[in-house]
């Protein structure tokens, strides 16, 4: 039975990866909800896949992204974020770089379920691979944050989290650290000059 399974699973990865014309053809046949469900299960030929999938729809629009979170996407991801195979956390800052790159609310939700925390907590302290993909995910955010948002990344460590792969070679790596850098302190102004500091 878990070979049919897996094989379905690896079908709805496929299928889903093939543009935005092919996100409404996964939503519209509601899987999504037991794709996210199959996230937990022990057998990673089958969870694999399913991670693919929730990545490939989240690169979609704002909607097509809240249809994922609605139908628990974040909280799947969230636990499981620090999983012992490097492939699946890799795969999962993959996935949350593209819900980070949305608006405001999905950022919040984002801050509420502590994912930024632990897209930090990688960036920092995990392997090369994992940080190439953890900071794309948390300089995202950088983009649409609102100012209370902001606040709370540089109290959480933003800036000491994208300063550490300032000393990789890969200039795509550099240049979405940089971008995030520049648009914390692109705020940090605005928001002084709003309150009539210098």
């Amino acid at each position: 039975m878990e070979d049919v399974l897996i094989d379905v699973c690896w079908a709805m990865s496929y299928l889903s990866d093939g543009g935005e014309e092919r996100i409404p053809l996964i939503l519209g046949s509601k899987v999504l909800p037991r794709i996210i469900q199959l996230l937990a299960h022990h057998n990673i030929a089958i969870s694999v896949p399913c991670l693919r999938t929730i990545g490939n729809v989240v690169t979609g629009d704002d909607k097509q992204t809240q249809y994922a979170i609605d139908s628990g996407a974040l909280i799947a991801l969230n636990n499981i974020i620090y999983h012992k195979k490097k492939t699946v956390r890799k795969e999962v800052c993959w996935t949350l770089s593209n819900i980070t790159a949305g608006c405001e609310n999905q950022i919040q939700a984002c801050i509420d379920l502590g994912i930024i925390e632990k897209l930090l907590y990688l960036l920092i302290n995990d392997e090369i691979e994992i940080k190439k993909e953890a900071v794309w995910a948390v300089s995202n955010c950088t983009a649409s944050a609102s100012p209370a948002q902001f606040l709370y990344l540089v109290q959480k460590g933003i800036l000491k989290g994208l300063s550490t792969v300032l000393a990789f070679k890969e200039a795509r790596v550099l240049a979405v650290a940089l971008e995030g850098i520049d648009n914390v302190f692109k705020a940090g102004k605005e928001f002084y000059t709003l309150n009539g500091e210098n």
